[in-house]
């Protein structure tokens, strides 16, 4: 059975958008755009080699260097002069990662290598080159990898000379070939060649899957949602025990950071430390520090300041840090580095009334003192961590505590508690006047 559908008229084409609002229409939903998206960049990367001038579009004004995201477009033209004696034009683009450490030799990893023929001599029918060719070339998101698909690390630099001696690159470049008659009579039998190197950054841009909940008081915060906090907790030992100290119980540090352990860069990062045990254990651990009130409950600042006459500045007794590992896993060997990224401002925290209560005549067996601070890197050359062949770059939130030497066998333990995090290149909504979210 036929069905005749039922004709349309013709619409017209739809209108132009624009975000600015017109007269007469008013915004029912907005979502905030990043500073860094606010404003895509209009401008040419301009590179001139000789008789070949290269502009690439979309570029950020002044760059040194061009740069594109995640599955970019590389769109652009190359300029000839004498564009009558050009015999072929090739743009290759490529990709490699590099890996030496001292232990274990080199590896290099080509992550890909694109050929594109722009012009060529034997397909042109015998017309002259043109004078201008464009090119629009789609930068692949993905390499593969003993038969897997990996995304694309970020470029990326880092050299180290102290033993054992690392060095990583991630490096990306566009390579012009622009082959000309060297002479008329010669013709196209020995062609003079010029290679034109142009070195790109590749940064894909990643935002958190949910946003950091800032609080003016983290202990009605970890009450009302705990699930926007990630806790670790480990335990101060000693080196060795007696009587004593075995029948007291280690003392627990804890460590807080948002939940979501994926955090934008130049983004401030709170975090929460709580150290929690017997009272004389907690006197011990803060002797060198003169803790003269750990059982005050009105004291304001629950750790005092050190003397102003030092002999030599001491360890801090806690320090929490930004730390960045950069490991290296080749076939003869392996090897790592550890870079502090950022440290955090610590501050103490007055204690909890009720933390602190004992009936009248007995004695407060337990108890905790608490810091708080925030962590940031505002560095723009940083990049995202990144897993790709053999190289990997990982991200960690760690907490030091250094007990104070006291040159005793039941002395306690340095401790490091880390947090695997990853930085990314957003912040969840990184707005232009977007402000804190505060709980009430």
């Amino acid at each position: 059975m036929d069905f005749e559908l039922p004709s349309y008229a013709s619409l017209a084409p739809v209108p132009s958008y624009s975000c600015e609002l017109a007269t007469g229409e008013r915004s029912l939903q907005q979502t905030p755009r990043s500073r860094a998206s606010r404003s895509p960049p209009t401008s040419l990367f301009i590179k001139k080699a000789g008789k070949t001038t290269i502009t690439l579009d979309d570029q950020v004004e002044d760059a040194s260097t061009p740069t594109y995201g995640r599955r970019g477009v590389i769109s652009g033209n190359i300029l000839l002069e004498r564009s009558e004696t050009v015999l072929d034009v090739v743009l290759k683009i490529e990709g490699k990662l590099d890996a030496t450490i001292s232990n274990g030799g080199s590896e290099s990893v080509k992550l890909f290598a694109d050929t594109y023929t722009l012009w060529s001599h034997t397909t042109s029918q015998g017309l002259p080159c043109p004078s201008q060719l464009p090119f629009n070339i789609l930068i692949p998101s993905t390499f593969q990898h003993n038969g897997q698909n990996i995304p694309l690390p970020p470029s990326y630099n880092a050299s180290y000379y102290n033993l054992p001696s690392l060095f990583v690159r991630a490096g990306y470049q566009l390579h012009f070939i622009v082959s000309r008659l060297r002479h008329q009579k010669v013709g196209a039998v020995w062609p003079k060649t010029k290679h034109i190197l142009l070195p790109f950054s590749y940064i894909p841009r990643t935002r958190p899957h949910r946003p950091i909940i800032y609080s003016d008081c983290f202990f009605s915060s970890i009450k009302s949602t705990p699930e926007e906090w990630h806790q670790a907790v480990s335990y101060l030992k000693r080196y060795s025990s007696n009587a004593t100290t075995e029948l007291t119980p280690p003392l627990s540090a804890n460590l807080f950071v948002p939940a979501g352990r994926i955090y934008g860069l130049g983004e401030k990062i709170p975090f929460h430390v709580q150290i929690s045990g017997a009272v004389h254990s907690l006197r011990e651990l803060f002797s060198g520090t003169m803790l003269d009130r750990v059982m005050s409950a009105d004291s304001h600042n629950t750790v005092e300041t050190l003397p102003k006459k030092r002999s030599a500045p001491a360890e801090p007794l806690l320090r929490v840090t930004l730390l960045r590992q950069i490991s290296v896993s080749l076939k003869n060997g392996h090897s790592w580095k550890n870079v502090s990224l950022a440290e955090g401002s610590v501050s103490p925290v007055p204690p909890d009334l009720m933390s602190w209560y004992a009936p009248p005549g007995e004695f407060c067996p337990e108890s905790h003192i608490d810091w708080e601070g925030e962590l940031s890197v505002d560095d723009e050359k940083l990049v995202s961590g990144f897993m790709a062949a053999h190289v990997q770059v990982k991200d960690f939130i760690c907490l030091t505590i250094t007990p104070p030497n006291t040159f005793k066998p039941t002395s306690l333990i340095p401790l490091k508690i880390t947090i695997p995090i990853r930085l990314v290149t957003d912040s969840f909504a990184e707005t232009a006047g977007l402000e804190r979210t505060i709980e009430p």
